[in-house]
C-alpha cells in the first residue's frame, strides 16, 4: 500500500498518475485508490464510530491520498481539533503499514518512507 499525504492543491493525484499509473476512475467506490481520506475519517467522527476500523479497510487498497489538516492555525470548534488529531492518528497507523509514504509539496513527491517506482 502506497501512502501519499500533503496539503489541499498540492497535486497529489497528478503525482500518482505520474509515479503510478493510478486514473481517475481508480478512486471510485471500489476502486484500489481511497482518495480524500481525511474526509472519511471526519465523517467516522460525525457518526460516533471509532476509525480504527476505517484504517483497517484502507490498508486493503493500493494507494490512499490525504490531505495534511494538522498543519496551520489550531481551530477553535472542539470538533475540528479533535478531526485534525484523528487524521494525523490514522496516518500515523496507516503509515506503518505501508510499503511507500510520500508528501506532495507543491507538486513535487518527497518520500518519506521505501522507493519510487
Amino acid at each position: 500500500m502506497i501512502l501519499m499525504v500533503g496539503g489541499a492543491g498540492q497535486g497529489m493525484f497528478p503525482c500518482a498518475q505520474a509515479l503510478f499509473g493510478f486514473r481517475p476512475e481508480d478512486a471510485a467506490p471500489g476502486g484500489p485508490v481511497w482518495d480524500n481520506f481525511h474526509l472519511a475519517v471526519r465523517e467516522c467522527l460525525r457518526r460516533g464510530e471509532d476509525t480504527a476500523a476505517l484504517v483497517e479497510q484502507a490498508a486493503q487498497k493500493e494507494l490512499i491520498l490525504c490531505q495534511e489538516v494538522g498543519c496551520g492555525i489550531v481551530p477553535v470548534e472542539r470538533e475540528e481539533r479533535l478531526w485534525r488529531e484523528e487524521v494525523g492518528r490514522a496516518c500515523q497507523l496507516l503509515a506503518r503499514q505501508a510499503e511507500t509514504v510520500v508528501r506532495v509539496s507543491c507538486g513535487l513527491p518527497q518520500v518519506l518512507k521505501g522507493e519510487l517506482p
